[in-house]
């Protein structure tokens, strides 16, 4: 039985104490939670009773010796509550962003293989979605051929002004090191990175639409690729009834998964052998069709116990016990938030080229611009 602790029970820390507390974690159960804020604390100890409250995290993870910690608390937070976890000998998965910086990711990243007999996860949920597991399996084993073009449209996470005037740390450069890209689009651009692999340029734009708020909820990124191929990336947090699609072209075949459908196309033969051979007409291939859904028995627990959450938490549990491999290991946590490093580098530098791997200097005196800048304005 893998005994866990949570520090931080807000709105995300509160879904996985409640889920391991209620028994929903096979192999694991709850034996402490941390947060600064008493009243949550109080309320907390009321439903569960048996469960050991504490205001600090150090005085939790000496006096608990917890097997494992959840990290759930603002992003500027992680790196050092990770590092903490992992010195004091526990095993730590935190919630995105890894950091609101790539190289502060790197410290953490540095520290973990320092360690390897503990383990470093991190909250990358995504990867548990069945459509982009079949797509993982596709890519890897080369059955769309080499990628042709990448498009991924997330328009949906829509947020009212109503919304960003509830205050706390989010929606600001100070608070949470940026806006749609590091606290939504995260989870995507994780998965696009997991499935196509990293970019090597980017051009950015980024701007603040009808919203009063400091960061950005509206973003268009064009990226390349090692092999010549260009993903599209567009983002926006104040459009209605947006869109969720990523589609990956190959030489191969086509995937195209939406919010809760997936369509595969297996070409007879390849986009290369139609043009060497077509002597007559456009040229086309016959193709098979593949489709597969969300499932609605994953769409009715994600409504219940935000199940990708807990298929992670689930993950990490096997793992600790010996019985499966990190999904989502604390290592990978640095690429998505490189490709957001990177996009803001170029949206607020005048949408220049940035090449990556990312100059972490760099990033950081723009971040330090951008949050001088909001101090200004507040």
């Amino acid at each position: 039985m893998i005994r866990y602790a949570v520090i931080g029970i807000g709105r995300m820390g509160s879904v996985h104490a409640n889920n391991l507390a209620k028994g929903r974690i096979k192999g694991a159960r709850l034996v402490a939670v941390c947060d600064t804020d008493t009243q949550k604390l109080k309320d907390f100890g009321a439903k569960f009773p048996k469960v050991a409250l504490f205001e600090d995290h150090k005085t939790m993870l000496s006096s608990v010796k917890p097997d494992a910690v959840i990290v759930a608390t603002p992003h500027y937070s992680h790196v050092e509550l990770v590092c903490d976890a992992l010195n004091a000998g526990v095993n730590v998965l935190s919630e995105k962003p890894a950091a609101v910086e790539a190289c502060e990711a790197q410290k953490a990243i540095e520290l973990a293989k320092s360690l390897p007999h503990l383990k470093y996860g991190i909250m990358y949920n995504q990867r548990t979605n069945r459509m982009y597991a079949y797509a993982k399996k596709l890519l890897d084993s080369g059955a769309l051929g080499e990628i042709k073009r990448v498009t991924l449209t997330i328009t949906d996470w829509y947020r009212s002004q109503h919304y960003y005037d509830q205050g706390g740390w989010r929606a600001c450069w100070c608070g949470e090191g940026g806006g749609l890209l590091i606290n939504q689009c995260v989870h995507q651009l994780d998965v696009l990175q997991w499935l196509t692999g990293m970019p090597v340029f980017l051009t950015a734009w980024a701007a603040t639409k009808n919203r009063d708020i400091t960061v950005e909820n509206d973003v268009v990124a064009v990226m390349d690729y090692a092999n010549g191929a260009k993903c599209v990336f567009t983002a926006s947090g104040h459009e209605l009834n947006g869109t969720n699609l990523l589609e990956i072209a190959g030489d191969k075949g086509r995937i195209t998964i939406g919010k809760f459908k997936m369509k595969y196309l297996k070409f007879a033969k390849s986009e290369t052998e139609v043009n060497a051979t077509t002597t007559k007409g456009y040229g086309r291939s016959p193709y098979k069709v593949k489709k597969l859904t969300y499932g609605i028995r994953n769409i009715l627990s994600e409504l219940r116990t935000r199940g990708q959450q807990a298929n992670i938490i689930r993950n990490f549990t096997n793992c600790l016990l010996g019985k499966a491999e990190l999904i989502a290991p604390g290592s990978e946590g640095i690429k998505a938030l490189s490709i957001i490093n990177a996009i803001y580098l170029s949206a607020y530098n005048g949408n220049k080229k940035v090449e990556l791997p990312l100059d972490y200097n760099e990033y950081c005196k723009l971040l330090q611009k951008l949050k001088e800048e909001e101090k200004i304005q507040q």
